[in-house]
């Protein structure tokens, strides 16, 4: 059967368990979409680690800084994510991961020819644009490829997957940026002359335009979809369940949109930070930010444990009470960690915040999926997608900018930006998530 033919991916409504890939080529799968993962991080946020040097070469602000780490992908990145989800439900998916990570790759390759501000733009957004399918199609693919009963665990170790590979973006990424900076500008055969930054780019883009056919290594699972679905059904009756339920659906939209935005945030900002106030170069940022990062993420299992614990000893609010309780607890690191004069002090702080935080980044989905009817939740996750998105990717490392050029009208103050954004930004979603739980406890019984 082709990989490439419309009709080699029909659905199946009683797939049978050998239609399964084996064991071995499902494991196969994850590690191919958990390496591939890993490049997406690096090409989405590269860019931090040189957020000097292109501010000098194009004459940019911290706000235009911001603009293009956040809007400028995060924009296409959300709303290229409904006619992606089409043509995944229509054609092999494998086609479509192939296509994304081509476009995402030359994209971030353009990234190195640009001249200005407004070209910068364009190919962050050609990035966005090409990581929306390849999120999309690799969590279908995953969720089809093991029987119901294995699911969690492979779901699992591809979302912790992702969230190591924003440290080791940096733990790379810093020797990368190092050694271009230190070789200078340099003539490239068709390019011309190049920055330091530049070079970066291409390097670190270019990669996963032959990366993108490790897609055809792994099997196209069948797609199973529940019986109760209807997708023909449209939005509306999403949107009905979301009005009955307002306080838990602003909570989890709204609430944790915010919390990743102030993730997303710090994580973007603070090796700048790190640059302006410790004068720390690319490669001591990059490795000490990246083991932490990645230190932080073999956590996410243990908030998961507590989470199932809790509710299954009868906290029916479980998810929302364990995050409210640790963004509490992490806003005063949060805060620490950008008043505190010594820099290993500071990550030490920003270690524990993210290690609190990233609580965060399993509960939100898993509160969709534990309180949204079967029939509902393809519908109301991609309207998850969507909002957490935009308020996240657009709104995180915008308002940090925005703080320190418009506000504060001086870079060196950029801690303080950091500090304002955990005050403005992350207590509201605390405030939130404490608002939604008796919604949410009405939600489930409802459910039950």
């Amino acid at each position: 059967m082709s990989a490439s033919s419309p009709g080699a991916d029909a659905p199946s409504a009683h797939p049978q368990a050998a239609d399964y890939p084996s064991a071995p080529m499902g494991w196969l799968t994850v590690a191919i979409l958990f390496l591939l993962y890993i490049l997406s991080l690096t090409d989405r946020n590269i860019m931090a680690l040189m957020v000097d040097s292109i501010k000098a070469d194009l004459s940019l602000s911290d706000l235009q800084i911001s603009l293009l780490q956040g809007p400028a992908f995060a924009f296409l990145y959300c709303i290229c994510a409904i006619p992606v989800g089409i043509a995944l439900d229509r054609y092999s998916r494998r086609i479509v991961l192939y296509l994304s990570i081509t476009i995402w790759s030359i994209a971030a390759a353009c990234c190195g020819l640009a001249t200005g501000f407004a070209m910068l733009f364009v190919a962050r957004s050609g990035v966005g644009a090409g990581e929306s399918g390849f999120g999309t199609g690799a969590y279908s693919i995953v969720g089809d490829s093991f029987p119901p009963h294995r699911v969690s665990l492979a779901m699992s170790v591809y979302i912790m997957g992702g969230v190591m590979g924003a440290g080791i973006v940096f733990l790379v990424g810093g020797p990368i940026v190092a050694a271009m900076m230190k070789s200078g500008p340099a003539v490239w055969p068709l390019f011309g002359l190049l920055e330091p930054w530049q070079q970066v780019f291409i390097i670190t883009g270019a990669p996963g335009i032959a990366m993108a056919f490790l897609v055809f290594l792994f099997r196209e699972p069948p797609r199973r979809k529940a019986g109760a679905v209807t997708p023909a059904g449209g939005y509306g009756e999403a949107i009905a369940f979301l009005r009955q339920h307002k306080p838990l659906f602003t909570a989890n939209f709204v609430g944790f949109g915010l919390a990743y935005a102030v993730i997303i945030g710090i994580q973007l900002w603070t090796p700048a930070y790190f640059a302006r106030i410790y004068g720390w170069d690319p490669v001591r940022i990059g490795v000490v930010l990246g083991t932490v990062q990645i230190a932080a993420a073999i956590s996410m299992p243990a908030h998961g444990w507590a989470v199932d614990r809790l509710y299954n000893a009868g906290r029916r609010d479980a998810h929302l009470l364990w995050c409210l309780v640790m963004t509490l607890l992490a806003a005063p690191c949060g805060i620490a960690a950008y008043l505190v004069a010594d820099p290993w002090l500071t990550v030490a702080f920003f270690f524990l915040f993210m290690v609190l935080m990233l609580s965060t980044s399993a509960m939100g989905p898993a509160l969709v999926q534990v309180v949204t009817p079967p029939a509902l939740r393809g519908r109301v996750s991609a309207i998850y997608v969507l909002s957490t998105g935009l308020i996240a990717m657009a709104g995180g490392p915008t308002f940090v900018g925005f703080v320190t050029d418009k506000v504060l009208g001086d870079e060196m103050l950029l801690g303080r930006s950091l500090i304002i954004s955990v005050i403005f930004v992350l207590l509201p979603a605390a405030l939130l998530f404490w608002v939604g739980r008796g919604s949410m406890r009405r939600a489930i019984a409802a459910i039950d």
